[in-house]
């Protein structure tokens, strides 16, 4: 009996454990084409949807509340995390490997997610100034809202960008996108 090995794999010759490698392989690549095809579903359909809220704010004069300038800022949180997750979905399905704008996507990636996140966080604050510090009115200003939606935007766009200068965005080949390297410390 002879041993090969090919990237990582032992693959036994003249014996069944090649084929059940090849056949986990196809499955793999199944689910993975799959899943990506899934995700730029899901996505459009939050694109779809995020469209049709963000219409409706505009045109109708009664949602022009703090409340919704909240829930839109999440809207506008999810648009873009959906369009970051259709773009590294076609980039799986394409499988090009590293390309030039790998690190940009990565970049997106975090700081779609990381703004979405932190939509949630001030929604929480200004339920938090409604609710225990109600005396306080300033703190349910439209300006100061505005003010904490824009602090926000400006920390989540930031908070990714020593991540990219410092090149620790890489492509990962088993999940074929573009994300933070983490590195294992022991």
């Amino acid at each position: 009996m002879r041993v090969c090995v090919v990237v990582g794999r032992v693959r036994w010759k003249g014996n069944k454990e090649v084929t059940h490698l090849q056949d986990q392989n196809t499955k793999m690549a199944a689910f993975e084409t799959l899943s990506s095809i899934l995700m730029i579903v899901c996505s459009t359909f939050g694109i779809f949807c995020a469209f049709v809220f963000i219409i409706i704010v505009a045109t109708h004069r009664q949602c022009h509340t703090l409340s919704t300038l909240l829930v839109l800022n999440s809207t506008l949180a999810g648009l873009l995390a959906n369009i970051t997750c259709i773009s590294q979905a076609i980039y799986q399905l394409l499988n090009l490997g590293n390309d030039t704008l790998c690190a940009i996507r990565g970049l997106f990636l975090q700081v779609g997610t990381g703004v979405f996140y932190h939509t949630f966080c001030v929604q929480a604050l200004h339920r938090l100034f409604v609710t225990v510090y109600s005396t306080r009115r300033y703190l349910q200003t439209t300006r100061f809202n505005i003010c904490m939606v824009v602090v926000q935007w400006i920390f989540s766009a930031t908070f990714g960008l020593p991540v990219l200068l410092t090149g620790r965005i890489k492509y990962q080949p088993g999940s074929r996108i573009c994300q933070v390297k983490f590195k294992v410390v022991c």
